[in-house]
């Protein structure tokens, strides 16, 4: 069982161990990419210069931007400072395509030693605009922490004379997990959660394998489509899920669904997985926000048998009550416990193997995840920001990836997929069918 950690033992100053949600993704990442990139698309006037000294800046304000992640004389893995050690940017020309050179560049990984553990991308649109992403090593901070790091890298390189606070870091996740989920106290809440979860997922018998992905490739082919909900049709779906007794992100879980349901290409019953990377900042010990980056965020997963029949808003209603219900009994601070500790695996060859074979297991499931309303720039700017999001290329056993963000009142989902894995000839049709639902559920 994963040990508790310590705000007295464990602080937000460096060095210090990985915390387990840290070195799980740590793991994972050297199985199958899990780096993810945070997006500003704009046009007008950012020049190279203010933006790189807003990074600069940002480097100075936050401590995990000044860091990387080593191996200590045992090969477990380690936080260290590296205040020296400036922040990678690089400028492309991307032409019409901006989303395949972002995805190559975002799976690109963080050799052990690197420092720091985020890097800079512009990419040059043929029409004039520009988008600007930080590409995280997903040990170094979440979607949400990322989105408003980014809105105030943008923010200051408008205006390099607002004033400058330092951040003093936060302590690890697990060192803000209630005292229920910490220690001695959580054993009999591991084991309850442990049944549960196996429980759940067997429901339904074996998970149905969506025709054309496989687990197995020879490289990594990240890509994304992206797709938008414009104010007008995204107030008529929030009206639509009040009135259904849901939330948008039970109506987009649903609707992709239904889209893979449909990939089967009959209208037999399937049973399908659905994971949701789940924030818990309002879930620990004291609330925490999102102002300096850190990892914050668990897994949360869910089974469902759609029939051919089926009611779009009941499936809804049940993604949704399922990710509320879960978080609420503490099913997503249990969730590193489902593994022998990753801080506790050697930082090997060896380690990483081991880790691998466990990974093997994972079920196939789709995911969503969602960083909400995101707040809107602080200053004017001499520049418009037309969408604020993140994307994450899915790992082995995950179909596709969809990642949700809105900004001034218009939502973009990335829907991410690995082209090695999916054939673009079988995503594209899915993510056009998900579309399609999510349009026919605004009305």
């Amino acid at each position: 069982m994963t040990e508790p950690y310590s705000p007295d033992i464990h602080p937000a100053a460096l060095p210090r161990r990985l915390d387990p949600a840290e070195a799980f993704f740590w793991f994972l990442d050297h199985v199958s990419p899990m780096n993810f990139a945070v997006i500003a698309e704009g046009s007008g006037d950012l020049s190279d210069a203010a933006l790189r000294a807003a990074l600069a800046r940002a480097q100075r304000e936050h401590p995990l931007l000044r860091a990387g992640i080593t191996a200590n004389a045992e090969q477990r893995l380690i936080w260290v400072a590296a205040p020296d050690r400036p922040m990678k940017y690089a400028v492309l020309d991307a032409g019409p395509d901006w989303q395949t050179p972002l995805a190559e560049a975002m799976v690109r990984p963080f050799p052990l030693d690197s420092a720091p553990l985020v890097r800079a991308l512009r990419l040059n649109r043929d029409d004039g605009g520009w988008v600007v992403a930080l590409v995280f090593h997903h040990s170094a901070g979440d979607g949400r922490s990322g989105c408003r790091l980014l809105a105030e890298i943008l923010a200051n390189a408008a205006a390099p004379e607002r004033s400058s606070t330092p951040h003093p870091g936060y302590p690890p996740l697990h060192a803000l997990y209630p005292p229920a989920y910490s220690g001695a106290a959580a054993a009999e809440a591991v084991q309850n959660f442990k049944t549960r979860r196996k429980d759940a997922l067997q429901r339904y018998g074996q998970f149905d394998d969506v025709p054309g992905f496989q687990r197995q490739a020879p490289a990594t082919q990240p890509r994304f489509q992206t797709l938008r909900v414009e104010p007008d049709r995204l107030n008529r779906l929030v009206d639509r899920c009040r009135a259904a007794g849901t939330t948008v992100h039970g109506a987009i879980g649903a609707a992709q669904l239904w889209a893979l349901h449909r990939a089967f290409g009959d209208a037999g019953p399937r049973t399908l997985g659905l994971t949701t990377p789940a924030d818990l900042r309002a879930h620990l010990r004291e609330p925490l926000d999102d102002a300096s980056p850190l990892l914050c965020a668990t897994l949360i997963t869910s089974v469902y048998r759609l029939v051919a029949d089926g009611d779009f808003w009941a499936l809804a209603r049940a993604v949704s009550e399922d990710l509320k219900r879960q978080l609420r009994r503490g099913d997503g601070h249990l969730f590193f416990a489902l593994f022998p500790p990753p801080a506790e695996f050697p930082a090997t060859p060896e380690g990483v193997a081991a880790f691998g074979k466990m990974m093997e297991m994972a079920p196939q499931v789709s995911m969503v995840s969602n960083v909400g309303r995101l707040r809107p720039l602080p200053v004017a700017t001499p520049f418009q920001v037309e969408a604020l999001s993140f994307a994450l290329c899915p790992m082995f056993s995950h179909v596709l990836f969809t990642a949700v963000g809105t900004f001034n009142g218009r939502m973009t989902l990335h829907v991410n997929f690995d082209a090695a894995r999916l054939p673009p000839e079988r995503a594209l049709p899915i993510i056009a069918d998900l579309e399609a639902n999510l349009t026919r559920a605004a009305g």
